[in-house]
C-alpha cells in the first residue's frame, strides 16, 4: 500500500482560504492609476498587470512612476531588476553561467544594483523565484513516493515562495531539509534553502528560526564567497550581516541590530538604510539625540533620497524641535513634491507652531493631492485642523514686526495647558509606531 503524506501547514493553509475574488481588470488598474496618480500602490498594480501580459515598456513605465513618487517602494526596484531577464528568458541561463552577451552587460549589471537597492530597503521583500511554479489553491495530499516527492516539495517550497504563501514555503522547504539532510552535517543544507527557509520564517514573525538560518549563510560566507544558482540573486558576507541586523531588529533585539548595523556599515560606509534602521530604532526608544544623529547621516550618505528627510523632519518634530522640523520638511517637500506625507507632517507642524496661514495652504495641498484610499487617517485628521483654523487670521502688523494675534484654538502656544508633547503628531501612523516606553539602554 501507498503511505499518504500529509503536508500539514497545507492543509491548514488551503482549508483558512476564502474563495479568491476576480482580479480587477486591466481597464480598472488603468483608471485607478490616473485617478490616484500619487499612490505608488496604483502604478505598482497595473505594473504587474502589464507584467502579465508582457507589455513590458508599460510594465518599466509603472515601475519608475512608483519610485518617483515613494523612493523606498522595494518591490519596484526588485521588478526594475527583473526587466532585462523577462524580455530574454534565457538571460537567467546566461547570467548563471557567466556567458551574458557583452552588449547585455551594463543591464545586468544595473539588474544588480537594483536588486541589491530592494534588498537595502526592505530584505523582506516578495520575490520571484525563477523556475518555479506557483502551487495549487486546493487543500494537498500528497502520496509519499520517496525521492519523488521529496523533490516535489522542494519545488512545491520554492514555488509557494515565489507568490509570498510563506507559511506554505516554509513547511515545503523544512520538509525537504528534514528529508535530505537527516543524520546529515549542518554543512550539506544548500545555501539556497538556508535563504528562502530563513526569510519565509521572517515573514511568519518567526525570527529565531529565521536568524538561525541566516546565521549559518553568514559564517560561511565569512570563510569564502560561494555562489549558489538557485539563489535569486548573488549575495555576499554583508548583505547576510545586514539582513541579519534586520531580522534581530524586527524581533525587538534593538542592541544585537545596532551592533550588526554598525558592522555592516564599517564593511561599507555607502549602506545608507543602516543610518535610517538606527534612527528608527533609537526613535521608538526616544534616544532622541542619537536617533537625530543617524537620521542626519543617513542623508548625508544619500544625499538623493528625499524620504530620509522627511524622516528628519519627523523625528525633530517629535523631539520637540519642531521650528527645525518645519524647516527640513519644507526642505524634503521640494526634493520630492510627489509625496503626499511631507505635506500632511509639514502642516501638522506649521498647525502646532501658531502658524494658521501656512497650516491652512499645506493642508489644503495635501488634502488636494493626497489618494484618498491610501491616506483615509491623515485626510481626517488634515480636514478636521483646516475646521479648526479656518477663520484664525495668521499675523498682523505691530510695531514693525509680525505678531500673532490669535492662532488656531487647538494651536500649542495658542491655548494653556495643553497635553500634547512638544513635537508629537498624533494623528501620525508614523509617530504612532515610533511611541514606546521611554528606555535609557536596549534591553
Amino acid at each position: 500500500a501507498i503511505a499518504a503524506f500529509f503536508l500539514t501547514a497545507v492543509v491548514n493553509v488551503a482549508s483558512a482560504q476564502q474563495p479568491r475574488s476576480k482580479p480587477p481588470r486591466l481597464e480598472e488598474l488603468e483608471a485607478r492609476a490616473r485617478q490616484d496618480s500619487l499612490d505608488p500602490e496604483a502604478h505598482f498594480r497595473l505594473a504587474e498587470r502589464y507584467y502579465t501580459l508582457k507589455r513590458f515598456a508599460d510594465e518599466e513605465r509603472e515601475l519608475r512612476a512608483t519610485i518617483a513618487i515613494d523612493p523606498r517602494y522595494a518591490p519596484a526596484y526588485l521588478s526594475l531588476g527583473d526587466l532585462p531577464f523577462d524580455r530574454r528568458p534565457k538571460l537567467w541561463r546566461e547570467f548563471w553561467k557567466d556567458k551574458v552577451p557583452e552588449e547585455l552587460r551594463p543591464a545586468v549589471e544595473e539588474s544588480a544594483r537594483l536588486w541589491q537597492q530592494a534588498v537595502l530597503i526592505d530584505p523582506m521583500v516578495d520575490f520571484r523565484v525563477q523556475g518555479a511554479t506557483a502551487p495549487p489553491e486546493d487543500m494537498m495530499v500528497i502520496p509519499d513516493y520517496g525521492g519523488s516527492t521529496t523533490d516535489y516539495l522542494l519545488w512545491l517550497g520554492l514555488g509557494a515562495f515565489g507568490v509570498a504563501r510563506y507559511e506554505l514555503a516554509y513547511s515545503g522547504l523544512d520538509l525537504w531539509a528534514q528529508r535530505t539532510s537527516a543524520n546529515k552535517p549542518q554543512d550539506s543544507i544548500p545555501d539556497f534553502l538556508l535563504l528562502y527557509r530563513g526569510l519565509a520564517a521572517g515573514h511568519l514573525k518567526a525570527y529565531n528560526k529565521a536568524i538561525a538560518d541566516i546565521q549559518v549563510l553568514y559564517a560561511r560566507s565569512l570563510q569564502a564567497e560561494r555562489t549558489d544558482s538557485l539563489l535569486p540573486f548573488p549575495l555576499k558576507t554583508n548583505d547576510y550581516r545586514y539582513i541579519l541586523a534586520v531580522l534581530n531588529q524586527s524581533w525587538g533585539k534593538s542592541a544585537d541590530a545596532i551592533r550588526l548595523f554598525e558592522e555592516a556599515l564599517a564593511s561599507d560606509l555607502g549602506l545608507y538604510m543602516a543610518h535610517v534602521r538606527m534612527a528608527q530604532i533609537y526613535r521608538a526608544h526616544q534616544m532622541w539625540g542619537q536617533s537625530i544623529a543617524e537620521a542626519r547621516r543617513a542623508i548625508e550618505t544619500n544625499p538623493n533620497d528625499p524620504t530620509s528627510i522627511r524622516e528628519l523632519g519627523v523625528i525633530l518634530d517629535e523631539a520637540g524641535q519642531a521650528a527645525e522640523a518645519a524647516a527640513t520638511l519644507r526642505q524634503a517637500a521640494s526634493a520630492n513634491p510627489r509625496d503626499p506625507r511631507t505635506l500632511y507632517h509639514l502642516g501638522v507642524v506649521q498647525h502646532k507652531l501658531a502658524q494658521p496661514a501656512e497650516a491652512r495652504e499645506t493642508l489644503g495641498r495635501f488634502i488636494a493631492i493626497a489618494p484618498a484610499g491610501r491616506y483615509e487617517h491623515e485626510l481626517a485628521d488634515a480636514k478636521q485642523r483646516l475646521r479648526r483654523c479656518r477663520n484664525s487670521p495668521a499675523r498682523e502688523e505691530r510695531g514693525g514686526r509680525d505678531v500673532s494675534v490669535r492662532g488656531c484654538r487647538d494651536c500649542p502656544r495658542a491655548r494653556h495647558g495643553s497635553r500634547d508633547r512638544p513635537g508629537a503628531i498624533p494623528a501620525s501612523d508614523e509617530a504612532r509606531r515610533a511611541r514606546a516606553p521611554r528606555a535609557r539602554r536596549f534591553q
